[in-house]
């Protein structure tokens, strides 16, 4: 009976020891990995025992991919306000200039700094019968406004400037006017007050004969049309009105506008296989004639329908072709927007060492163009 109260007893020690010392080595393994599993701490104190946890356990750090993708992924909401600025920047160098302005410079010098001095010098104008003083003032006025980018303000001293100059014998510069008015409405989303001023502008035109105007003016219409989400007639105006008026006048450089405006309207569409077969129309014409001003949109335009298509190793060429171009001609907003889709493709194709140097370039033009702050 004690042989068997001394042989259970032994086994229950042995199975203490083992239990001990299969603690003792968890233990050992939680101060050797388990605590940091990441393995980014090299020095603690296992015995410490004090106020607080034996040991701060650290995430580990964040993946160059990681902190990437998150960069790439907060930028997004920014891509509208470049597309926004694209807009704006075709519609400062479309603005048109009126005669009348040439002959009130000397009004000008030095120009009024108040709001009210402008005001009380186109009222002079005014009293004294001289429209035309008047109208260029405001004209000059609605220019300065619109460098500045205040729209509404733009608009309504163009309105004025236009109601001025119907006062006058000057037909062409109405027009003008009104030219620029659609413009401006198109951007500000009005399509109604877009559609009216271009239209009238159009049959100005068309009374003077004037077949480029003709032109241009469809082209414009098709626009608005397009945003109205006319397609068909958009299409029509250029394809079966604008083109023909265009070839007539042997407009070589009009017509690449055309072919471009054609392509933006079928991309509104989604309809991104028309639109790069317009486009490579306007690119070969501009290629053989020699004008280069629209070659670096055009590619940009090319490379963003293949974008859109995720044929992403074409729309890489199209892009670093665009950027070459934009580069060239200075164009930084056009650069930023490259950069922008550019480095989406990076990053899809996991090529994380141009994605961050893109990235950088993306940053430092943003920052020039747009202020820290944006």
């Amino acid at each position: 009976m004690h042989m068997k109260l001394y042989q259970k007893s032994l086994i229950y020690i042995i199975i203490g020891l083992f239990v001990l010392g299969f603690s003792t080595d968890t233990q050992a393994q939680q101060a050797d990995g388990a605590l940091d599993p990441a393995g980014y701490i090299n020095k603690y104190d296992t015995d410490f025992d004090g106020i607080g946890p034996r040991v701060y356990v650290l995430p580990a750090p964040r993946t160059r991919e990681e902190l990437l993708t998150d960069s790439y992924k907060e930028k997004t909401v920014f891509q509208d306000s470049i597309d926004r600025a694209l807009d704006f920047q075709e519609l400062m160098v479309d603005f048109k200039t009126t005669r009348a302005e040439m002959n009130v410079q000397h009004l000008l010098s030095p120009l009024p700094s108040t709001a009210l001095a402008r005001n009380e010098l186109v009222e002079r104008e005014v009293e004294r019968g001289n429209y035309n003083a008047a109208y260029g003032l405001l004209h000059t006025y609605a220019s300065l406004s619109l460098k500045e980018g205040t729209i509404a303000r733009t608009l309504d001293l163009l309105q004025s400037a236009l109601q001025h100059a119907q006062k006058t014998s000057n037909t062409s510069d109405v027009a003008v006017i009104q030219y620029n008015l659609a413009n401006i409405y198109l951007y500000d989303k009005n399509i109604q007050q877009a559609g009216y001023f271009q239209e009238a502008y159009y049959k100005t035109a068309v009374q003077q004969k004037s077949i480029i105007d003709q032109a241009n003016s469809l082209l414009k219409i098709a626009l608005i049309q397009a945003h109205d989400k006319d397609y068909r007639s958009a299409e029509n105006n250029i394809i079966r009105k604008a083109i023909p008026l265009l070839n007539r006048a042997k407009a070589y450089e009009q017509k690449i506008i055309a072919w471009q405006t054609l392509a933006r309207i079928y991309q509104l569409q989604n309809k991104h296989t028309e639109a790069q077969w317009f486009l490579i129309q306007a690119r070969d014409l501009a290629n053989s004639k020699n004008f280069s001003g629209e070659l670096a949109e055009i590619e940009y335009m090319l490379a963003s329908s293949k974008f859109v298509q995720k044929n992403y190793n074409v729309a890489k060429k199209e892009f670093l072709q665009a950027d070459e171009l934009a580069k060239s001609e200075d164009n930084k907003l056009l650069q930023l927007a490259i950069a922008d889709k550019l480095g989406q493709i990076y990053m899809t194709q996991s090529d994380f060492n141009n994605a961050e140097a893109t990235l950088h370039s993306y940053q430092d033009l943003r920052t020039e163009l747009f202020g820290k702050g944006q």
